[in-house]
């Protein structure tokens, strides 16, 4: 049966045992094509002669060769009234060894896991001596006639205790799919939405193997194919309960086409929502459009996705808590690294220049004004650093508290940034860097100067540090109402998946070992452009530079100085 047909030649049967007489292969072939119930025949040596594509269906596995200790690969038949206690003889071995079953019914645990409950017969062929040469079991899967309320307390203990077994809540949606597949419904898809990103299907299952690996390539694609005529988004938005029947939808509709090749007729959509917003949603379909949704199933999936978005966000907050703990644990650490970093040279040099005025006035000599004004350059350039450093700290601080205040006076951007660039020149000498600023019109605007320079200079020193021995280009251009600055350096780059988070606190895209800083400069750049009303944003290749471009509304300003030459405006 490796063939994967729904039918196997009668030429494996042996003639010594009679098995001539059953069926041509060709009548077989049409009986099981067409018949309706699942048909199983095998042989006195437990070979699987026939098995049609209903039966396929309903014990969910391919067709196999053999049976394995007198049942179907992977399945195990238990008593329908107690799906924990196993049968002791299988239908097929007591139709073998002689008994002819009528009406028989028996429940049947699936190789992934799902119950069934099948009604049919089974009847032993070719019997002599009360020997029988073969078996054909013919079973129909017994009608769901909704879940009772022992049966729905079942189900939802089962989902408690599964969504509650791990810390990943994500990783237990598919399991949990399975419980309500085919217990609730025929197929199920249970989607999430994080912020910031797409809707994105976490889990899906049907309860035919074929559809179920068509329904899981199908929610690969980029972007998926609709399960559901007019998409599940609505819900996002009324964060209510929907319920209706696929088969309603019109035959030419373009998203009509996937659910119907699925099998899909019914369908019951179910928010997922966790503290006021919805995370998600989980969406159920059953292929039987006799068998709708009923009210008690509707309250039911709605517990059942109260509980899993409960699950889910609880999950996600730990998650975050647990990344702000080594965020913070990291940044204390870089933290101390850098304000210990001025620290030590000043501590130096004050202790030097103390050893030295003492041992000039033990010796009743002047003290060399040359040699303290030296002393004095460097204490004051590591006051600055730790100036610097603690006013980053402070702003965030502020931003944090929703405190960043901004003072507006009229300005031009060009001569913010042409001031700023002359105070760079010394340091970028020293990296053996050339500025090169281009500004040829004044650029006015209403912006605070303090918070103006402070977003200059950290793009400026952020190009500086990661692009030393490089030039490093600065443009200031107007657009309308719009001002625009540009710094672009030829440096080592940021990788594509780091420019993400590269505006975030304390992120870096690179190791802390080989450039300082506190990971600040570009999150409180981002806060102070955007309290502006503006944005930032960063395009780089690894290896050749990056550009920082950054566009600021500029406020309520005459008509005449939308566009003025530097050398007009005064």
């Amino acid at each position: 049966m490796s063939s994967g047909n729904a039918w196997l030649s009668m030429t494996h049967l042996d003639p010594e045992e009679g098995a001539e007489a059953l069926l041509n292969d060709a009548v077989l072939r049409l009986l099981l094509e067409q018949a309706g119930d699942a048909l199983v025949l095998v042989d006195l040596k437990g070979r699987v002669l026939a098995f049609n594509g209903e039966a396929g269906r309903q014990f969910r596995i391919s067709p196999p060769e053999h049976l394995e200790e007198g049942r179907l690969p992977g399945c195990a038949w238990v008593r329908p009234e107690d799906t924990t206690r196993a049968l002791e003889v299988s239908p097929l071995m007591r139709a073998l060894a002689g008994e002819w079953v009528k009406e028989g019914r028996w429940g049947l645990r699936r190789p992934d896991g799902t119950l069934v409950v099948l009604k049919g017969s089974v009847v032993p062929l070719c019997v002599r001596d009360g020997h029988a040469a073969g078996a054909l079991m013919r079973t129909r899967e017994e009608p769901r006639l909704g879940l009772n309320a022992a049966s729905a307390a079942r189900l939802l203990a089962e989902a408690g205790a599964l969504l509650g077994a791990a810390l990943d809540a994500e990783g237990r949606v598919e399991p949990l799919l399975r419980l309500l597949v085919p217990a609730l419904a025929d197929a199920g898809v249970l989607y999430l939405v994080a912020p910031a990103e797409p809707l994105r299907a976490v889990a899906a299952v049907h309860a035919e193997p074929e559809r179920h690996v068509l329904l899981v390539e199908l929610l690969r694609r980029q972007p998926p194919d609709p399960l559901v005529p007019g998409s599940v988004l609505p819900m996002f938005d009324t964060g209510r309960t929907e319920r209706r029947r696929l088969s309603d939808t019109p035959e030419g509709a373009e998203d009509a086409a996937v659910p119907r090749a699925l099998g899909l007729r019914c369908y019951l959509g179910v928010p997922l929502v966790a503290r006021g917003r919805v995370i998600g949603a989980l969406a159920l379909f059953r292929s039987d459009e006799a068998r709708d949704f009923t009210d008690d199933e509707e309250r039911l999936a709605e517990e059942l996705a109260r509980r899993t978005a409960l699950s889910v966000d609880s999950a996600r907050l730990l998650r975050e808590a647990r990344e702000a703990v080594r965020l913070r644990d990291e940044f204390l650490g870089i933290a101390s690294h850098e304000l210990k970093t001025p620290l030590t040279p000043l501590h130096l040099k004050v202790q030097l220049l103390h050893r030295q005025m003492e041992a000039l006035a033990a010796k009743g000599l002047p003290v060399s004004a040359e040699r303290v004004s030296e002393t004095l350059d460097v204490v004051q350039r590591q006051v600055r650093k730790l100036t610097s450093l603690v006013d980053n700290l402070l702003d965030v601080s502020r931003i944090t508290a929703g405190r960043l205040k901004l003072e507006l006076e009229e300005m031009d951007l060009a001569s913010v940034v042409a001031e700023i660039l002359y105070r760079f020149a010394p340091s970028a000498t020293q990296l053996n860097c050339s500025l090169e600023l281009d500004a040829p019109m004044t650029v006015v605007g209403l912006w605070d100067r303090l918070r103006l320079e402070q977003v200059v200079t950290n793009l400026l020193s952020n190009a500086l540090k990661y692009g030393a021995g490089h030039p490093v280009c600065v443009r200031v251009e107007a657009d309308g109402r719009l001002a625009r600055l540009t710094v672009s350096d030829c440096g080592i780059g940021i990788s594509a998946e780091d420019l993400p988070r590269i505006f975030e606190r304390f992120e870096r895209a690179v190791s802390d070992r080989h450039y300082g800083g506190l990971g600040l400069g570009l999150y409180i750049t981002r806060q102070i452009v955007e309290a502006f009303g503006g944005t930032v944003k960063a395009t780089s290749t690894p290896g050749q530079g990056s550009t920082f471009v950054l566009e600021l509304p500029r406020g309520d300003i005459p008509e005449e100085w939308v566009a003025v030459p530097r050398t007009e405006f005064k």
